[in-house]
């Protein structure tokens, strides 16, 4: 039965290779405006995809009636009629870059170099953005709203207005004024094309409009009907569609050549075929693929009206969707060659990136990204429970013994088995999928034997004593009882955690045997009062109190604490000091060195030098004043106290009006 499994995925996949084959142009151009360039040809020096293997999809907020474009890194921007813009990653479809500009955006974006326009809401304004930082350059108030495409041309970004006017900003200015305005006298919904100088768009009144690059009126023609799609510019030729059923064919001077009709309906902006050949879609649901004197070569039925204007791809596969939520790939003949089924009607005008993949919106704010780029994910087990999970480009849950992913998209995926119980779950693992290929996972359920277990007691002597029970199984107690049964036989480590006051007990190890009890005892000890030293001396007085006791700083020689002059710095006998802190300290003649220890301290001085030992690393004594060394006075060692004391871990205080030297020790406990 396996055998015939195998045997039928390599004839599925056999099969899918002969349909996919697709290619990437090196010279890719990215669309960087509404129908791809200037000249709204709608035309890509790319391939797309052959079938409707789906790469990712993400929502966002609002009807997605945009097109998407990209910038130089192959981001590609959407925006939404909640006003949303949003950027994603090709390859995986996170987010990228997001902003909000709180108005309706019913048009598509422009983008230039590092920057990208907008423009939409009600009030209008027109947007200048950042990619890198997503911080707004500017913003430009207009009285109207815009359905209007963004235009990039000769530097100049050009744009149409429902207020009836046609605005030009150069784009690498951060002014908020306009370089020039053109009044049409209606509504402006056409998106302008750009060729040789000119400017071409309709209003809705029915006027077409050739304007020259600096806003100036060349001619116009009026043509039946509103205006509100993109026309396209080709060879000397101009092709614009209207509301009133009708595609025209005008030539740059102005002549009406051809017109094509058909009652009832209304069209798309059309798209240009490498022939010269056009194709268009319409309400009356029939894609149109014309010559280029406007004669039906083709059409094909969608069976629902078509809004979404048409992109063709490089071997002049035409891309466009439908009201009913349909995808379509219809070659150059008319023939269908995929489609795929979206959640909503689809507006947004499909767009290729670099790799073959095409991008789209629909209007319940879902973006698609459909490759030719997949294969098959098989996974097999041993068990009809057995269910599990597939990460990667696209997620995927399976169960059973048998399990099929068509069309899965390209990418690295981790497979993690679930757990049934009596039966070791199977490893997770990672396989590498790549267009025209497939992968498959295998995971075998082993049965478990019986389990021998024992039981647990963990005892202590505080209620709030926390642990950790380690081992075959892992555990967590508290408490001054804690017992667990049926734990599985083998090697254990309690781990008691601190209790502030207390001594932590060590960490036990016992190893569990089975039908046994094993016994962990942890008695926290209470931490005994650290030991305090305080030392009070005065300049000039050879007696001291150590911790309120009366005793002589140098006992039978009357050395006192003196400030030395010329330092500005206390200097006392060290001996008695260190030895009332309970430290130690020794005297090497030869070096004419003072060792001083006290617990983990170490401080070495020399006599007349400025710089001592402190637990091995020499230092300054006096960082303010290097002159500052140990001296002899009255045959004693007397040592700046400051610097000793702080290197042993006491603190010192000085009061100016008594003219005493307060030095506190506190031990560390451990």
């Amino acid at each position: 039965m396996k055998k015939m499994f195998y045997l039928l995925m390599t004839l599925i996949f056999a099969l899918s290779i002969l349909q996919i084959p697709t290619s990437i142009a090196v010279d890719y151009i990215p669309p960087v405006m509404y129908r791809v360039n200037a000249e709204r040809t709608a035309h890509q020096n790319v391939e797309g995809p052959k079938s409707n293997g789906l790469k990712w999809e993400h929502r966002i907020s609002g009807k997605v009636s945009s097109s998407g474009v990209f910038s130089e890194n192959g981001v590609v921007y959407f925006a939404t009629t909640e006003g949303l813009l949003y950027g994603f990653e090709p390859n995986k479809g996170v987010s990228a870059f997001s902003i909000s500009i709180g108005r309706s955006i019913y048009s598509t974006p422009a983008i230039y170099g590092d920057y990208i326009f907008v423009v939409g809401g009600n009030p209008s304004y027109i947007y200048k953005y950042n990619l890198l930082s997503a911080s707004k350059l500017y913003r430009i108030s207009v009285n109207g709203d815009f359905h209007s495409s963004p235009l990039l041309a000769e530097g100049l970004l050009i744009v149409g207005n429902d207020n009836g006017y046609l605005y030009a900003k150069d784009v690498s200015s951060n002014t908020t004024s306009f370089e020039w305005e053109f009044d049409s006298g209606a509504p402006i919904w056409s998106s302008p094309a750009y060729s040789e100088g000119f400017v071409y768009f309709g209003n809705d009144s029915g006027d077409f409009y050739k304007v020259s690059i600096k806003g100036r009126e060349v001619w116009k023609k009026s043509l039946s009907g509103k205006i509100r799609t993109a026309p396209l510019v080709h060879n000397g030729n101009i092709y614009v569609a209207t509301t009133s059923g009708s595609i025209y064919q005008i030539s740059t001077e102005g002549e009406i050549l051809n017109r094509f009709e058909v009652q009832g309906a209304s069209f798309t902006s059309p798209a240009l075929l490498s022939n010269g050949n056009l194709a268009v879609g319409s309400s009356n649901h029939y894609l149109y693929i014309l010559s280029k004197d406007l004669k039906v070569v083709y059409k094909f039925n969608a069976n629902s009206p078509i809004e979404s204007a048409p992109v063709v791809a490089s071997d002049d596969t035409i891309y466009f969707g439908t009201n009913n939520g349909d995808l379509f790939a219809v070659d150059k003949n008319g023939k269908e060659i995929f489609d795929f089924t979206a959640r909503s009607a689809i507006h947004s005008s499909p767009v290729i990136g670099a790799d073959g993949t095409l991008y789209f919106g629909d209007d319940l704010g879902w973006v698609y990204a459909l490759s030719s780029k997949t294969g098959f994910i098989t996974v097999t087990t041993n068990l009809d429970q057995a269910s599990f999970l597939i990460k990667g480009p696209r997620h995927y849950y399976g169960e059973g013994t048998n399990y099929i992913v068509h069309n899965a998209p390209e990418g690295e995926y981790t497979i993690t088995y679930q757990d049934v119980p009596g039966y070791k779950t199977p490893k997770s693992e990672t396989k590498i999928l790549k267009g025209n290929s497939s992968i498959h996972f295998e995971g075998i359920y082993e049965k478990l034997s019986q389990v021998s277990t024992g039981s647990i007691v963990v005892v202590t002597n505080l209620d709030n004593a926390k642990f950790k029970i380690e081992g075959p199984k892992n555990y967590q107690g508290s408490g001054k009882s804690f017992v667990i049964k049926e734990v599985p036989v083998g090697i254990y480590t309690v781990t008691f955690e601190p209790v502030e006051g207390y001594i932590t007990p060590r960490p036990i190890k016992k190893e569990l045997k089975a039908d046994d009890i094993i016994t962990f005892t942890g008695l926290y000890k209470e931490k005994p009062e650290p030991k305090k030293v305080v030392i009070v001396l005065r300049i000039g007085d050879p007696y001291m109190t150590v911790n309120g006791n009366v005793v002589e700083v140098d006992p039978g020689r009357g050395t006192k604490p003196v400030i030395i002059p010329k330092w500005n710095r206390t200097v006392v006998p060290i001996r008695a000091i260190v030895e009332s802190l309970g430290g130690k300290i020794s005297w090497d003649p030869k070096e004419r060195k003072v060792a001083i220890q006290l617990n983990d301290n170490e401080v070495e001085l020399w006599i007349g030098k400025n710089s001592a030992k402190v637990n091995r690393q020499f230092t300054l004594i006096d960082n303010k004043n290097p002159a500052v060394t140990p001296i002899i006075i009255n045959d004693r060692t007397m040592v700046p106290v400051r610097f000793v004391a702080e290197s042993l871990g006491c603190t010192v205080e000085w009061d100016p009006k008594t003219r005493s030297i307060t030095i506190t020790y506190v031990e560390a406990m451990g």
